[in-house]
């Protein structure tokens, strides 16, 4: 089955796109790699079109604070129901908040949205804590590589492979113990290292706590 890959980021191919990182990811674990297009600086109704000769779309996509990027709400809306049965629809997504449990609303509108354009509904990999993949790739190995062979198993049997799913998704929620200890993180400051790494790289640190909206 001839498939496509939608890259859901405003970020594009960006260097700093962790959407683009796992969507090169998970088509490098292929032995017929895929297309890949992305959103961002397409004419969306040409995208829109162009899926339309795939078989199955799966769209990787960022959330931010719980939304999908507006870029991608955007192109939901230029989609038009299949035309014939047969045709798949899936998802990845990933999200900086650790609970994955935090997705699954998303993942309910994903299926819905399936249905609604007439497609198969291939199913939602979910992928929390992963808004440093880009700033810190030695330590997302391990994910990259379930990432890769998502993408192989994929390519083998045309379905995400439910195992590697439930792997991507831990944890659902905290335990009382994580909580504690994220929390700890937390008043120790250390949850903000990436962070703060990035703003003083865009020359932005002291300014983290401006308030030019107030």
């Amino acid at each position: 089955m001839k498939t496509i890959i939608i890259n859901g980021s405003p970020k594009g191919n960006a260097r700093n796109s962790n959407t683009r990182i796992i969507s090169e990811e998970f088509v490098r674990g292929m032995k017929t790699p895929c297309d890949i297009k992305c959103i961002a600086n397409s004419d969306l109704e040409e995208l829109a079109h162009h899926i339309e000769k795939y078989d199955t779309v799966i769209i990787i996509l960022p959330l931010y604070i719980h939304a999908m990027p507006g870029i991608m709400m955007n192109f939901i809306e230029h989609l038009k129901p299949a035309s014939i049965q047969g045709k798949y629809l899936g998802f990845i997504i990933q999200a900086g908040f650790v609970e994955t449990a935090q997705e699954k609303y998303v993942e309910r509108y994903f299926a819905s949205l399936a249905k609604q354009l007439n497609y198969n509904y291939l199913g939602t990999v979910s992928k929390g804590e992963a808004a440093g993949i880009y700033m810190f790739p030695k330590m997302f190995k391990k994910v990259l590589k379930k990432i890769n062979d998502l993408g192989k198993i994929y390519e083998e049997t045309h379905a995400f492979d439910q195992n590697i799913i439930e792997e991507l998704g831990k944890p659902y929620e905290l335990s009382k113990i994580q909580t504690f200890l994220f929390q700890l993180l937390c008043d120790l400051g250390l949850n903000n290292v990436g962070w703060h790494k990035m703003l003083r790289q865009n020359h932005a640190f002291d300014k983290r706590l401006d308030r030019p909206f107030l």
